[in-house]
């Protein structure tokens, strides 16, 4: 943690390890269950393991962080000087995560301000780095959220899947949107729109699909005054490097290229195939 306030987030934001070090941001994990067996999202629980658990037909789910995680996380912010923390979290619409953060909040040591960023994966995490930009300057709590909010809010995160089967069976899409999935040869487009997954397009292959991911975070960059882009990628390693080059070549101004795969609670519910990329308006005190 580094300033009087201290940002956190959570394992859903699928910060890289590195990025969220260098910007002093805390990260609160999520559970992965596996066959009925819960585990921290981290180091030994990632999205290799969840793919491989997938694809070998066991059960899996996820839970959101406990009160007592969040509590923990709180409590050593403050045991490191901070006077106030700003967490900036998945949406609400799409985890119970916020209400965990709220609950803690109320018994923390210092005060707490909660962010329900209304989006997901690196949206988040973008939003939770602008935070905590804002606060290494010495800004205070109100600034801090209010950065993070206008982050989350300016950002895009376009996805496609290749089963709907995974987003079904969490819920995480509306029965419209699931029947999409018993159309042959249908794949979708997805987006958070409003803090919820929404269909924008269907196109008849993967690689339309993949196209059609990036070409929308593209035009959601033009209007950017400072864009920022990440690529997310579950399997087919080999085209996420290859896209975040092709991206990194047509927009040399970007701000900041993050290339990660989806956290692994994630993952649970997106499935192997899984593409993502994500733009989001960053200051330019993020470099």
């Amino acid at each position: 943690m580094s300033g009087a306030v201290a940002v956190i987030t959570d394992s859903a934001a699928s910060l890289p390890p590195a990025l969220a070090r260098t910007w002093g941001i805390g990260v609160v994990p999520l559970q992965v269950v596996i066959d009925g067996e819960a585990h921290d999202e981290g180091e030994r629980m990632g999205a290799d393991q969840v793919i491989e658990a997938l694809i070998a037909g066991r059960e899996a789910s996820t839970s959101q962080p406990s009160v007592a995680a969040f509590e923990r996380a709180f409590a050593r912010a403050a045991r490191e000087g901070a006077t106030h923390v700003v967490a900036v979290l998945i949406s609400s619409k799409m985890s119970g995560t916020v209400n965990g953060a709220r609950s803690a909040a109320a018994a923390a040591d210092v005060p707490v301000t909660v962010v329900d960023s209304r989006t997901l994966a690196m949206a988040t995490g973008f939003a939770a780095i602008a935070a905590a930009a804002l606060a290494r300057e010495g800004a205070g709590p109100a600034e801090v959220a209010a950065e993070a909010e206008r982050v989350a809010r300016s950002s895009q995160c376009v996805f496609t899947v290749d089963t709907l089967d995974f987003l079904r069976r969490g819920g995480r899409v509306s029965p419209a949107v699931a029947a999409v999935g018993r159309v042959l040869s249908v794949r979708p487009v997805l987006e958070l729109v409003d803090g919820e997954v929404a269909m924008v397009e269907r196109v008849r292959s993967t690689h339309r699909a993949r196209a059609a991911v990036l070409a929308r975070a593209e035009a959601a960059m033009a209007p950017m005054a400072r864009p920022a882009s990440a690529v997310m990628m579950l399997g087919d390693a080999s085209y996420g490097d290859q896209a975040a080059h092709d991206l990194e070549e047509r927009h040399p101004d970007l701000g900041l290229l993050v290339r990660t795969p989806v956290s692994a609670v994630l993952a649970v519910h997106t499935g192997p195939g899984t593409f993502a990329a994500v733009a989001a308006d960053l200051p330019a005190r993020v470099r």
